[in-house]
């Protein structure tokens, strides 16, 4: 008798679960996320050299680069200038 009872309780619960899990209903909605494809215009460069100062003994070379950056609107410029004094460069970056 306690077999009979203890296999019913047992029956009893794995129906119980099994119709548990049948009510459970998972739904999953997944989105592609968006892409934004930005064409790259390639940098362009250009390099200015200029000699001066007391009988061409200063030399001069300006690089602008248009177009770095991650954005692709950025300016970069940089000045070397070589003289009697010594070298000196300065860049400077600048980006819209």
């Amino acid at each position: 008798m306690k077999l009979n009872v203890l296999t019913l309780a047992l029956a009893v619960t794995a129906f119980g679960a099994i119709a548990a899990n049948a009510q459970t209903t998972v739904i999953e909605e997944r989105s592609s996320p968006s892409v934004t494809i930005q064409s790259e215009t390639p940098a362009t460069s250009t390099t200015v050299k200029e000699r001066g100062g007391l009988l061409g003994t200063e030399k001069k070379s300006t690089t602008t680069t248009t177009g770095a950056g991650v954005s692709g609107d950025c300016t970069n410029k940089t000045v070397h200038k070589e003289g009697l004094t010594g070298d000196k460069t300065v860049s400077k970056t600048t980006c819209d």
